[in-house]
C-alpha cells in the first residue's frame, strides 16, 4: 500500500515541476496558494484528451506514470531477490 502512495506523491511533485502552478497558484491577492482539487481534471485528462498518451506526456498522465513506476519497483525487487538470495 505504501508503494501506491509514495508513487502518488511523486506523480504530484512531478506535475508541480513539470507543468508548474499546479498546486501552488497565485490567488486574485498575489498570494500563493495550496489548491489540491487542481490535481483532479489532470487525474481525467487521459480520458478526455487523447495527446495525453503520447510519449512525452508519459510523465503527467497518472496511469503510466504509475505502471511505469510499479514495473521499475518489481524489476528492482526482482533483482534485489536474485542477488541477495546467493
Amino acid at each position: 500500500m505504501y508503494k501506491y502512495i509514495v508513487i502518488f506523491l511523486l506523480w504530484i511533485l512531478n506535475l508541480e515541476i513539470s507543468i508548474g502552478n499546479v498546486l501552488l497558484r497565485p490567488n486574485s491577492d498575489g498570494d500563493i496558494v495550496f489548491r489540491l482539487n487542481n490535481i483532479i481534471p489532470f487525474m481525467k485528462a487521459p480520458f478526455t484528451y487523447p495527446y495525453f498518451w503520447n510519449m512525452n506526456m508519459w510523465d503527467v498522465n497518472i496511469f503510466t506514470f504509475f505502471t511505469l513506476c510499479l514495473a521499475y519497483i518489481y524489476l528492482i525487487e526482482e533483482f534485489l531477490d536474485l542477488y541477495l538470495d546467493q
